[in-house]
């Protein structure tokens, strides 16, 4: 590098241009010299990064494989198939599909548990490998982390998971527990050894009236302004005024005082049908209530809470088509991705469909859309991270799930 023109280019350009490579481009920039390590490991450097990194939606697709043991995974030694887990960005999904890991699947494995994948939160990826038991795992940086295995008292619920987030004054990779049989919600982290009771106050019995667990929610929480948000579940009648409309309501977790608050949601018809997303640093909200279209809200006013319609698009689904969601279990198949450039991603394996929203175009992902190719949309968003964890173990193969890296 002592001869190259390069070392005469100001940082911040150099730092410009390595914005523009692919993630694993980057990662390995970091070993022609030790200034480009330094650029590419900045904290500015990542932030910048995650400002450029395309949502995407993840789609699992079933290979081929051989049996494969899995320690004392019994269910694995009937695996006969592989799943591998990719990602389709909303500006160009089919041009721009990333395959990320691929993991062992079983004939116990139904589409509902994706392959035991809970969530994703700041690149990461969250398993449950048994009850009690959680894997986290990078796919651009390829570290892993284990969270503290569950004592058994914890584990007598089923699906006691609630939302999966980054807390960013503690750099804690977190989730949201609740055991209805003890009243209790609790908390693990990567930075502790067992779980922490939180500070919520209110009755489990209550919350989980507006909030459902990962595995069985319709959207998976959406995390803003420090903030988790689920979608409204009910519509409710103003006591005061006779004339008053009904108005839905949604529950939110605040991550950094743990006590769950209550606010307005959009003014939907029907509440079960609608899914949460974030895009352009507002939360959004698809309305799939009405049979030829989608309505998309926005919360413009974060702090009044103050939702507005903007766009009404043409549903993904012809008409009259089975694959149209028509209650709240069918929205378990649905999944939508904004991103910066006002492309959204809506749809299922039955349609899926980007729209720019800027200039009221859509095409269809046919790619995802055709059986042969064993391809099933999730729920799961995905944003691809660089930043390394210090709890996280160090790039390795020996990630105990998966039996490829991207």
């Amino acid at each position: 590098m002592e001869d190259s023109p390069f070392r005469r280019l100001p940082n911040d350009t150099i730092a410009d241009i390595l914005l523009r490579l692919p993630g694993k481009s980057i990662l390995r920039s970091g070993a022609v010299c030790k200034a480009w390590r330094r650029i590419t490991t900045t904290p500015h450097f990542l932030a910048a990064r995650a400002g450029r990194q395309p949502a995407s939606i993840l789609v699992h697709a079933y290979l081929d494989a051989k049996p494969w043991a899995c320690g004392d995974d019994l269910r694995a030694g009937f695996s006969s198939e592989d799943i591998a887990l990719d990602a389709l960005s909303a500006s160009s999904p089919e041009e721009d599909r990333l395959r990320l890991i691929r993991y062992p699947g079983t004939k116990l494995t139904i589409p509902a548990h994706c392959g035991h994948l809970l969530a994703s939160s700041d690149g990461v990826l969250l398993f449950k490998k048994d009850r009690g038991f959680y894997l986290l795992c990078n796919p651009v940086t390829r570290q892993w982390a284990q969270l503290p295995r569950l004592p058994a008292e914890y584990c007598r619920e089923r699906d006691p998971e609630y939302g999966f987030y980054f807390h960013q004054p503690s750099g804690e990779f977190r989730l949201l527990c609740c055991s209805l049989t003890r009243g209790i919600w609790y908390i693990v982290s990567t930075g502790a050894t067992e779980p922490r009771l939180t500070n919520a106050k209110q009755d489990p019995e209550l919350i989980t009236r507006f909030v459902t667990p990962l595995l069985t929610t319709a959207t998976m929480p959406v995390a803003l302004h420090g903030n988790l948000h689920w979608p409204p579940l009910w519509r409710f009648t103003a006591t005061l005024g006779v004339s008053a409309a009904p108005e839905t309501k949604m529950m939110a977790f605040d991550t950094v005082s743990e006590q769950f608050v209550q606010m307005s949601g959009p003014g939907s018809k029907t509440p079960k049908m609608v899914k949460l997303f974030e895009m352009g640093g507002l939360l959004g909200a698809a309305d799939f209530g009405e049979e030829k279209h989608v309505d998309l809200w926005f919360l413009e006013d974060y702090s009044a809470r103050v939702w507005s319609r903007r766009h009404r698009v043409a549903s993904p689904w012809k008409y009259g088509s089975t694959g149209r969601p028509r209650n709240d279990w069918g929205m378990l198949s649905v999944a939508i991705a904004g991103d910066d450039e006002d492309n959204i991603i809506i749809g299922n394996n039955d349609g899926l469909v980007v729209y720019n929203l800027r200039k009221n175009g859509a095409r269809t992902v046919d790619s995802v859309m055709q059986r042969k190719n064993r391809m099933f949309v999730s729920r799961h968003v995905f944003k691809g991270s660089l930043v390394e964890h210090a709890s996280f173990a160090p790039p390795s193969a020996d990630f105990p799930l998966i039996h490829s890296w991207s």
